[in-house]
């Protein structure tokens, strides 16, 4: 494809620019003079109405000179090249020309053909310079349209707590995010699988968004927030805090936000939303902490009722004198059931029932802190993502269990039992969801493993950081994410080899790979034959016939 060029000829003397117009319209006739100019003032007015891809300037000329009138220029359109043309072979003339960018310097008379092979070098580059504008704005576009999905995946990374603070702060920055959060909030629709029961799903979909631009609306006073749907019927609303100071300002400030929100759902879309408030943080590695408490927070709506805020405090903060775990004891069990440890769970628990039966002589007490302990287990198993009803299930049968058991040696093996049940609920909980976040990872593998997949993308597709996403995968599959696509685009390759006339390069270039050669030799190594050779065996059913 030839590069049209749009030219404006700068000279003092009409012959002059009649020389190089003739040699234009006979050497390169698609190549546009869009006008001519006698001096340097004329000039810059014409570039700047004209927005030419090249100036020939004549470099004496009465009034503003052509370096005068190319440092103007220059300043108006700075992609626009520039050749000085003048009589005179002084060097300063031209050392000048080549600090404001000169593309060239010549002297006069020109030379046709050095003209016209400065003209083509010129359009090439111009033609190269419009392709990587084109190519540049196609791909910002491109990512301006994934900007709420990548969004999206950074704020549930941010929930799940798989992100690092330095990866935190890159992401933000891209995403043009000027503070990190520091406070989660979950809004929940209130009785939303009854709303729309009996309507069709568009209601249901159609009530969520409204919800959802009404908490966006609300949100918005707060500067800095973001706003994502993390589930059926559930929003996260993350706040930062650089503009408040002390933890009364947040609290009073974040609940003062929740109502908002409760006032502002229920006047325009007629539903009702219960707001749990987490408690600050000072990192933002932490922020899933502050994310379970606003979720464990919101699921007192159970006993309070809907349609209102309920802060962490409001439901976990005792006084001192009715704590019977220490707080060690109890963030050490805690985060041990948690990450689904069981043995550490066993014994830890073990320790505090053998403490609790050795210093306690009251039978009331005992069933009070055993009660605790239940719901301190409880508590940490949900928050960990263990399925509420079966915990539920657990917790109210062993709670009237362990009421009803009066050797205590009967209740320290019943509750270590219980524990090791919601422990394995833990478990099983999370090997559920990433398996099933994997399973959809390969499904997108196996719908586009022709194309250069990498494994940045395909994490994009299940909302999880790249680093996470391969520990995750290996963990699951059993092997890494470059093996896993290696075996499903040569199982792909096995059917064509065997079902197809395609050859081979086409085959290879078919699966994924651009390099027949390469393809080869990955061939091979995994099924131990070429692809010709595989092809000519009828595939490895008929491998021990060969020799």
């Amino acid at each position: 494809m030839a590069a049209t060029l749009k030219i404006l000829l700068v000279d003092d003397e009409p012959l002059e620019r009649q020389a190089l117009r003739f040699i234009l319209s006979r050497e390169r006739p698609h190549y546009q003079v869009a006008a001519e100019a006698g001096n340097g003032l004329e000039a810059v007015e014409l570039a700047d109405a004209l927005k030419p891809d090249v100036v020939f300037l004549d470099i004496k000329m009465p009034g503003m000179d052509g370096l005068a009138a190319g440092r103007k220029i220059r300043a108006l359109l700075p992609e626009s090249r520039l050749v000085f043309v003048s009589a005179y072979g002084e060097f300063d003339y031209a050392r000048e020309a080549v600090s404001l960018g000169a593309s060239k310097y010549l002297l006069k008379p020109v030379d046709g053909e050095e003209m016209i092979k400065l003209l083509d070098e010129l359009a090439a580059d111009i033609l190269a310079a419009r392709r990587r504008r084109q190519e540049t704005a196609r791909l910002k576009e491109a990512l301006e349209e994934m900007k709420p999905l990548i969004r999206l995946g950074f704020i549930m990374d941010l929930l799940n707590g798989n992100i690092t603070a330095n990866e935190a702060e890159s992401r933000a920055l891209f995403l043009g995010i000027t503070s990190l959060p520091r406070l989660a909030i979950l809004v929940d629709i209130d009785n939303f699988a009854d709303l729309a029961r009996d309507g069709a799903e568009i209601e249901r979909q159609l009530l969520k968004q409204r919800v959802k631009e009404s908490i966006e609306k609300e949100a918005a006073v707060w500067p800095g927030s973001l706003v994502a749907p993390v589930s059926g019927d559930e929003f996260a609303v993350l706040l930062p805090l650089d503009r408040l100071t002390g933890e009364g300002d947040v609290r009073r400030e974040a609940v003062a936000l929740g109502e908002a929100i409760c006032r502002r759902v229920r006047r325009e879309t007629g539903a009702t939303v219960t707001v749990g408030i987490g408690r600050p943080v000072a990192d933002i590695t932490e922020l899933a902490r502050s994310y379970a408490e606003a979720a464990a927070a919101a699921e007192y709506r159970l006993l309070y009722g809907g349609d209102q805020v309920i802060h962490a405090d409001d439901v976990a903060a005792r006084s001192r004198a009715r704590r019977f775990l220490p707080d060690r004891a109890e963030q050490e069990l805690a985060q041990a059931i948690r990450m689904g440890d069981g043995e550490l769970v066993q014994r830890l628990a073990g320790g505090i029932l053998m403490e609790l039966t050795i210093k306690e002589e009251s039978p009331s007490l005992i069933k009070m802190k055993i009660l605790e302990l239940v719901a301190l287990a409880t508590n940490a198993a949900l928050e960990a993502g263990a399925d509420a009803e079966i915990v539920s299930n657990l917790t109210l049968a062993a709670s009237g269990e362990f009421l009803h058991l009066d050797n205590l040696a009967d209740v320290r093996r019943r509750i270590l039992e219980r524990l090791v049940d919601l422990v394995n609920q833990v478990a099983s909980s999370r090997e559920r969801r990433n398996t099933v976040l994997i399973e959809r990872a390969c499904r997108f593998i196996e719908a586009n493993f022709h194309r250069d997949l990498t494994l940045e993308e395909v994490a994009q597709q299940v909302y999880l950081s790249p680093c996470y996403f391969s520990r995750l995968f290996k963990q699951v599959k059993g092997q890494n994410f470059i093996d896993y696509l290696t075996r499903v685009r040569l199982g792909a390759a096995k059917e064509l080899l065997l079902n197809t006339e395609l050859p081979v390069a086409a085959i290879a270039e078919r699966v994924g790979y651009h390099d027949a050669r390469y393809f080869g030799q990955v061939f091979k190594k995994q099924e131990g034959y070429t692809p010709g050779v595989f092809r000519k065996i009828g595939g490895a059913k008929n491998a021990g016939s060969v020799d």
